[in-house]
């Protein structure tokens, strides 16, 4: 009865309608129509949409680069680049100090007007080129003229570290042939005398104080492992990522499982590291390849320790490549600065572990305290290496009784209240010029809420800042509260509450691992025998996730380990 009343109300309105009519709607309708389709097609079948969806395939950082140049080809973020104007950075004063290094360098050739000029602007942040919304366009970089500043920086320290001092000249060799203005050989140029009493001795002073003074006013970058309980592998591919590109930080800090990896990293020279992350499942021993087929004791660990049967296979094998040594012994082998956050309930314990404050403890040792518990079966005490190579415990040495609580639970330590317990990463700032922290989460459930605005995320717009620092405070509060009043399980504990992750006002750059390995491969935690197929997974994880932040961490740390190369070759002649 309805259908026929449709139609024929329908009908009725067709024959009063002029013909004219009818063919206007018909063509906005069928104009409608095409467009509405041709839309569709586009984001369905966009060459851009298709190249994205290849990026999350790419097993290498070639061909991630090699894919996010043709992203940015399509989107026309390359013309972005190349136009240097925007009111995110003062590209005024960029493009001002790089001429005036540039000619400084090759024209005029005075080496005090280089280190004037670098001396007033050896700043991170210097002119705003450090601002996030510079590196969130571009798929493979940031403006040009950013990139260009950075490299004639470069370029101005490599010049004054090969100046030297012949027959009352300078000269700056570099084994390069060429002309340049004014008909220099960039061979010899010849640079004016400044002082004319200058000799050899104060001369390579000279360099080394500028060196040692620049260095110090750019300040310290730390690597800041955190979390990492069930997904801690991905704190390597972190490591092998920064590596990779000489972006690895001296001054490495962590916790619980971020200080099992630190160590690892920081008991290995350069050689060693490289084998290790290049292959690590052929360094692991025999003696620790033990296949598991018990199922229920693989997800009971996993429950009520939150570590997975790859995270003890690759504990067991850092216990073994550390055996005694100290933190003394790995700064002397490697120069490199291991930092163990620990939680003590006595405050004669400091909170921060490293080869100024304890520096014959034994690295092992304060890697059982950071974790708080018994995963080895092994009581958690620091253990001092004596100078007759003995080990005694710390209480022996101290005559103070001291427990070592895990991260996710420092609210349940009674201090004093005459005690106000200093922040380890607020000592980190004194001991070592830190100012800036690459901090890595182990944590991709974290993803949504942290990172976007330096990841390419096709959602990045729609959470402002403050809007995702507020949910995030919000559901920390929550979890914080739901643990004091014993409501949170062992397992849900060891992924969600973890120490507070560094703030430092736009001085820190956040690695977290993207939301779908959470997702996807969930289930990786509780596989048996398969660390050959998941201990490369969980690296490539980790790497993965540094891929996008190359600029940034270009920008911001590569004329700082220049300066520390230099500093360490100078002071070392």
């Amino acid at each position: 009865m309805l259908s026929m009343l449709f139609l024929y109300f329908t009908s009725l309105i067709l024959s009063h309608t002029p013909p004219i009519l009818i063919k206007l709607i018909y063509l906005l309708l069928d104009v409608s129509f095409f467009w509405v389709t041709r839309i569709w097609r586009i984001l369905r079948y966009s060459p851009t949409r298709q190249l994205k969806h290849s990026l999350q395939k790419a097993e290498n950082y070639q061909q991630y680069e090699s894919i996010t140049s043709k992203i940015d080809c399509l989107n026309g973020n390359d013309i972005w680049r190349q136009n240097f104007a925007s009111k995110k950075y003062d590209y005024l004063l960029i493009n001002q100090r790089l001429s005036q290094l540039r000619r400084a360098r090759l024209h005029d050739g005075d080496y005090y007007k280089i280190m004037s000029i670098l001396r007033s602007g050896l700043l991170r942040n210097f002119g705003g080129i450090s601002n996030k919304q510079l590196y969130n366009k571009s798929y493979i970089g940031t403006k040009i003229v950013i990139e260009d500043y950075v490299d004639e920086v470069l370029q101005s320290l490599k010049s004054l570290d090969s100046l030297e001092l012949n027959s009352n000249n300078l000269v700056y060799e570099d084994g390069i042939s060429g002309s340049v203005e004014g008909g220099s050989s960039l061979g010899q140029v010849v640079i004016k005398m400044k002082p004319p009493e200058l000799t050899l001795t104060n001369f390579n002073q000279m360099k080394l104080d500028f060196f040692h003074d620049s260095r110090q006013t750019l300040g310290t970058t730390a690597l800041v492992l955190q979390g990492g309980s069930l997904f801690g592998l991905v704190h390597l591919g972190v490591i092998k990522a920064l590596y990779a590109k000489n972006l690895l930080p001296r001054v490495i800090a962590g916790s619980a499982v971020g200080a099992l990896v630190g160590a690892f990293v920081c008991c290995l020279d350069d050689f060693e590291l490289n084998e290790n992350l290049q292959d690590l499942i052929s360094a692991f021993p025999p003696c620790i390849l033990k296949d598991t087929n018990n199922v229920l004791n693989v997800i009971e660990t996993v429950v009520k320790k939150g570590y997975s049967q790859d995270m003890q296979l690759f504990m067991e094998f850092v216990k073994l490549r550390l055996g005694e040594m100290t933190f003394e012994d790995a700064y002397l082998k490697t120069n490199r600065i291991l930092n163990i956050l620990v939680c003590p309930t006595d405050n004669s314990v400091p909170s921060l572990l490293n080869y100024i404050s304890t520096p014959n403890v034994t690295i092992m040792s304060a890697i059982y305290c950071s974790l708080g518990n018994e995963v080895f079966n092994e009581e958690a005490q620091l253990i001092v290496k004596t100078q007759d190579k003995q080990l005694v415990k710390w209480e022996v040495v101290s005559n103070r009784q001291c427990e070592f609580v895990s991260p996710h639970h420092v609210h349940n330590i009674n201090y004093p209240k005459s005690f106000t317990p200093i922040s380890p990463y607020t000592r980190l700032t004194e001991l070592f010029n830190v100012n800036h922290f690459i901090v890595s989460l182990a944590r991709p459930y974290l993803a949504p809420l942290i990172g976007n605005d330096l990841k390419h995320s096709p959602t990045s717009w729609l959470l402002t800042k403050n809007m995702k620092n507020l949910l995030t405070m919000e559901i920390r509060h929550r979890l914080d509260l739901l643990d004091k009043f014993g409501l949170l399980f062992s397992f849900l504990k060891s992924m969600a509450i973890d120490e507070k992750t560094p703030r430092f006002e736009n001085s820190e750059i956040t690695i977290v691992p993207e939301l779908r390995t959470l997702m996807k491969d969930f289930s990786r935690i509780f596989d048996v025998n398969k660390y050959k197929e998941n201990i490369p997974y969980w690296i490539q994880v980790g790497e993965r996730s540094v891929w996008p932040l190359y600029p940034m961490l270009q920008t911001r740390c590569a004329i700082e380990f220049a300066l520390d190369d230099y500093y360490n070759l100078h002071r070392n002649r």
